[in-house]
């Protein structure tokens, strides 16, 4: 796996053997990618459930401004972490400043309930597929608090989410603007009020 434009192009992203995570495929992560390109020039970005920090380092190599990593996997933070190095190495090589830039090896319901408000503009989860639901549920207000007005939050999800994905409306003030699916994946962006 590589990563695909930008300044950190065909930088080799280390994923962790195993099942433990399941790494976005590159013509998902592309097509994701292309779906948050309005939202990401200059973007602090919260990657939940990050695995090998893959998306979080394509957001910051297509200009994020930085990027928050979160993870809880011991394999995949071995894996994160030297990613996010090589990544931020290359960021400065090229005199590209990356604020914020930051590995948390921490749980992401934990950490999205203890953001400040207006911390980022784009959230990216991709939780595995069997747990989306409850995170989905369980973090939704304050994945609106946490981001800054116009920000926006990007699910993955396994495409039979369609049926249970909250319409968050006025009562989370998120809203729902794109929803693409690939075979069993759907990417879902949601956007603050």
């Amino acid at each position: 796996m590589k990563i695909s434009s930008g300044w950190s192009k065909g930088l080799k992203i280390l994923t962790p053997a195993g099942l433990e995570t399941r790494p976005t495929r590159e013509r998902i992560r592309q097509s994701a990618i292309n779906m948050l390109a309005p939202w990401i020039a200059e973007a602090k970005v919260l990657d939940l459930f990050a695995g090998s920090g893959a998306i979080g380092i394509e957001l910051a190599s297509r200009g994020a401004a930085g990027v928050v990593f979160c993870e809880v996997s011991r394999s995949a933070l071995d894996c994160l972490r030297k990613n996010a190095q090589e990544a931020r190495a290359r960021a400065g090589k090229q005199g590209v400043t990356l604020n914020p830039w930051v590995v948390e090896a921490t749980d992401a319901h934990v950490l999205i309930k203890d953001c400040p408000p207006s911390s980022f503009d784009l959230i990216w989860a991709d939780p595995p597929y069997e747990l989306a639901e409850r995170f989905v549920r369980d973090v939704g207000s304050y994945l609106a608090s946490a981001l800054c007005p116009g920000g926006v939050f990007a699910l993955e999800s396994h495409s039979d989410a369609v049926e249970w994905l909250p319409d968050w409306g006025e009562t989370v003030s998120l809203e729902l603007k794109k929803q693409r699916a690939y075979g069993i994946t759907l990417i879902s962006v949601w956007q603050k009020n």
